[in-house]
């Protein structure tokens, strides 16, 4: 995968679905593809953080 490339879920009414930082078990049973996307989603909330705390 490459790392620019970005994931993005839909539900059954085609609206997207944002992948929480904390994951859900959902994501758990799309396997490695829902793996990923909660990883990615997870760094960039740790990141986001980071820089949260770096401004005060």
């Amino acid at each position: 995968m490459m790392a620019d490339q970005k994931i993005t879920f839909s539900n059954q009414k085609g609206e997207e679905y944002n992948v929480p930082p904390g994951g859900s078990l959902g994501l758990l049973a799309l396997g490695s593809v829902g793996v990923r996307a909660w990883k990615k989603a997870k760094k960039e909330w740790e990141d986001n953080q980071k820089s949260e705390i770096k401004k005060k």
